[in-house]
């Protein structure tokens, strides 16, 4: 149960939510929700809430008292009222509760800003994967009573950043509801090439080999807002893609073994699955010869949210019929949430990239490279490069014998800039 359920019921829901309190009253006790989730930025996420009939007034109550620390001017002043709030009348109770959902629905769109700020900052160079990816987690993460789990697939060149992007969004979800609500776990689906090593996912069986192993998938036992990511999806045995199917599609499977409440179901409703592959579903692909256009191709897109949706919904059909052609079975490609295509890097964004990778390259040295200069930045990029990634080890090669010598006479943390060619690179203080 969500808080924000109380806020956003109408009138009828207002209704029952009356009988109900009044018929517990009645009886001399509270209409109480044990562990209701609270809007994001409040401390505690989760808390008892409880309502409560004393004469003509009701009472509203927050077992423990909630802190808010979040942008909502609205909400800031409603959780100071304190852990017990007095109204006069259920209809005072009930307008509160309203202009809290107005507040709570206002906010939503600045999620999606929020959301494609913090990772266009870690991302670089993949602007359209951005926007995408933000606009589907939004959707998710404003949903009050989830039926499935956000199911995303990166698509792209390998080193384009659609790993990078999967490392973000728990830390960039986290940063923007102001709580730490969503934890990553990460699996290399590269070692799960035989139809067996789908115990790994689900728990073996007792008797077998790694019964006493911890499953991939309980995970959402400890944290159900799970992001789970997923690498390397076309190197998966298809018996391990059918593992997903009822997860994707109905966001629950059966564990193994039960938990300590004698519970065998995994509830993945509210987690976040994301997988990546370097095949190729792109249009771009696709279009050979004199083939003609697909029809509505030339009709202007809406522009905002309609108009990105629509360019979404688009996209993720095409891209889902290639998933097709690619071997995974139609009724495995059906059930993802979408797919977002990453685009090969230009120089500019490869550039980007660099002063990136050579800032951290810096830090293990416990230098602070804050700036490289454009003409170093360009002489180190390769052209013919095999990814973004191979760069790593050349950069290493050339700036370690710089980063030694500077991380004897640097103050730590003082900002630093690289400058010269490759065959003369130099550190300088900003």
């Amino acid at each position: 149960m969500e808080f924000s359920q109380f806020c956003a019921c109408g009138p009828s829901g207002y209704a029952q939510l009356k009988q109900r309190v009044d018929a517990c009253a009645r009886l001399g006790r509270s209409y109480e929700f044990s562990a209701c989730a609270l809007p994001p930025g409040c401390r505690p996420a989760q808390a008892q809430v409880g309502f409560w009939r004393r004469g003509e007034d009701y009472l509203l109550y927050f077992r423990p008292a909630v802190a808010y620390g979040g942008a909502c001017a609205l909400l800031s002043d409603f959780f100071a009222r304190g852990a017990v709030q007095r109204y006069a009348g259920f209809q005072a109770m009930a307008d509160c509760l309203r202009r809290l959902d107005e507040a709570l629905t206002a906010s939503e769109p600045d999620l999606f800003q929020a959301l494609k700020r913090e990772l266009q900052d870690r991302v670089l160079g993949q602007e359209a994967a951005v926007e995408a990816a933000a606009f589907k987690l939004r959707g998710h993460v404003c949903k009050r009573e989830p039926l499935r789990p956000l199911s995303l697939i990166f698509y792209g060149p390998t080193g384009v950043g659609k790993s990078e992007l999967g490392k973000a969004l728990a830390p960039a979800l986290n940063r923007c509801l102001g709580e730490e609500r969503f934890r990553p776990v990460w699996t290399e689906l590269n070692t799960y090439t035989q139809a067996h090593s789908v115990y790994r996912l689900t728990g073996a069986p007792p008797g077998y080999v790694g019964y006493d192993d911890p499953p991939v998938l309980e995970a959402v036992r400890r944290c159900p807002h799970t992001v789970f990511m997923f690498d390397e999806l076309d190197k998966a045995h298809p018996e391990v893609l059918k593992v997903f199917m009822s997860i994707l599609d109905e966001g629950r499977c059966t564990a193994r073994r039960e938990d300590k409440h004698g519970n065998r179901e995994l509830d993945f409703r509210r987690c976040i699955f994301l997988f990546t592959t370097n095949t190729d579903l792109s249009e771009r692909r696709r279009a050979l010869g004199f083939a003609p256009p697909p029809p509505g191709r030339d009709r202007p897109v809406p522009s905002g949210p309609a108009g990105l949706a629509g360019r979404l919904f688009q996209a993720d059909e095409a891209a889902r019929q290639a998933l097709v052609r690619s071997g995974v079975l139609r009724e495995i490609a059906g059930r993802f949430s979408g797919l977002i295509g990453f685009q090969p890097l230009d120089q500019d964004a490869r550039r980007a990239v660099t002063a990136k990778q050579i800032a951290a390259l810096a830090r293990e040295y416990g230098l602070n490279v804050a700036q490289v200069a454009p003409d170093t930045a360009r002489a180190l990029t390769p052209r013919d490069a095999a990814s973004p990634r191979s760069n790593v080890p050349l950069l290493e090669g050339l700036l370690t014998p710089v980063f030694l010598a500077w991380s004897r006479l640097a103050q730590r943390g003082s900002p630093l800039r690289l400058t010269g060619r490759p065959e003369a690179l130099r550190l300088l203080p900003l």
